[in-house]
């Protein structure tokens, strides 16, 4: 049970990639979904030309949580993206996606910022759907690391989704 608290609180503080954002918020999701820096996966779909991650309908929301963090030791650079389908009312996945923002902070850090979307951009380094358990919600993974990317299947499945990638 402790290390499924351990696994989840983890979890919360990647997906909040808060601390400090190094390149201000972005302005479409062409911006958001652009990393600063070379993304260390080696994927060739990273270069690809952004696009909507899923169809979507006029009701879905996303929300770019962007920024760098320090988690045992190691600083992670992310931009994470939230989706969630017409069934999540929209006041709910704004609090969800401020809430996720302001971890890193509630940890002595700076709050992660957040940019509002009609959906998250495609291509992604991998996402998570069904996070939390709420078959609507899924995220989406940007500028993480090889080994920051090679941890978050098993974050995803401790909160209740399904890794894909």
């Amino acid at each position: 049970m402790r290390n499924g608290m351990l696994a989840a609180s983890l979890f919360l503080a990647v997906v909040a990639t808060a601390c400090s954002q190094a390149d201000g918020p972005a302005t479409s999701p062409a911006d958001a979904a652009a990393p600063a820096e070379p993304a260390t996966t080696g994927s060739a779909h990273a270069e690809a030309v952004a696009a909507p991650a899923v169809a979507t309908d006029a009701a879905t929301r996303a929300c770019m949580i962007a920024g760098e963090f320090e988690i045992l030791g190691q600083r992670v650079r992310s931009r994470d993206c939230l989706q969630a389908g017409a069934d999540i009312p929209e006041q709910a996945h704004r609090e969800l996606c401020e809430s996720l923002a302001q971890t890193s902070a509630q940890m002595g850090g700076k709050a992660g910022e957040v940019t509002y979307l009609d959906t998250c951009p495609s291509p992604s380094q991998g996402s998570c759907k069904g996070l939390f358990g709420q078959s609507s919600l899924h995220a989406f993974y940007y500028e993480r690391s090889h080994d920051d990317l090679a941890s978050l299947p098993a974050s995803c499945q401790a909160g209740g989704g399904t890794w894909l990638d």
